[in-house]
């Protein structure tokens, strides 16, 4: 693969720049979405618990009363089949829930030492094989493939898989005759606009606007305080949703 060098403009290093700036607000907003399940990831479990336990009773409901409207015993072994049936994708994402709030609340926080080598490590490599800056590498699904570990390395502070990344980048470059220089690149200005309206969305939208709430303690309370509210009044309609299922005449006990 051969590598057009040419020196590098002004636009060219704007460009770069944009990207890396990207690249690292995307971060930003990821550390910022796993800061704010630490926070309410339980207490936003509970209330999905509760959702999830609002929408079994009413399944329950409209299967009954479908069966009771036609005039048909309502059997506990076919209501549990079905619910079963109709409740295991709820069931599984509620799962997934309770697997990320726990993995995220017992994961290590990375030194600032280590945050600055994460930060040196990436940009090297983004100059050597983002695939914005090296497109003429883009194809190559080698490079693809460590292009992909890099980011999920960086967005998770993974040192040293981003170590192990810088060496067998390196490599592969240089065992292809590779040169790690700089490139021309065709609509500068077009991409330039393109990644400074990413930005924007980026920083205007959740998970990065999270960021606003967890700087502030009051706003942090008034969260947890609607989350509570939320779960109160899922309890109370199941237990209104608990005496409609009670009205039925269920052949085997039901709870």
């Amino acid at each position: 693969m051969a590598i057009v060098k040419t020196e590098k403009t002004t636009e060219y290093e704007e460009y770069e720049l944009l990207l890396l700036r990207r690249d690292n607000l995307r971060k930003e907003a990821e550390q910022f979405h796993l800061n704010y399940l630490r926070v309410f990831g339980d207490l936003m479990t509970e209330v999905f618990q509760q959702k999830v336990e609002c929408i079994r009773r009413k399944k329950i409901i409209a299967y009954c009363q479908k069966l009771a409207n036609r005039g048909a015993d309502i059997n506990r072994a076919d209501l549990d089949a079905y619910i079963e049936q109709v409740m295991a994708e709820y069931r599984t994402e509620l799962e997934q829930m309770i697997r990320t709030v726990s993995a995220i609340k017992n994961s290590g926080k990375i030194s600032s030492y280590d945050k600055k080598k994460v930060k040196e490590i990436y940009y090297r490599l983004v100059r050597l094989i983002h695939p914005d800056i090296r497109p003429e590498l883009a194809q190559d699904e080698v490079i693809r493939d460590y292009w992909q570990r890099i980011v999920v390395a960086y967005r998770h502070n993974d040192i040293e898989e981003l170590e192990e990344l810088d060496v067998l980048v390196r490599t592969y470059l240089k065992q292809h005759n590779i040169e790690a220089g700089e490139i021309s690149l065709s609509n500068i200005k077009e991409r330039i606009t393109a990644i400074e309206k990413e930005i924007q969305t980026i920083i205007s939208t959740d998970p990065y606007q999270y960021r606003f709430i967890l700087e502030d303690k009051n706003a942090v309370n008034d969260r947890k305080q609607e989350l509570k509210d939320e779960l109160k009044s899922f309890r109370e309609y199941g237990e209104q949703l608990d005496e409609v299922i009670s009205s039925f005449n269920i052949r085997g006990f039901y709870a």
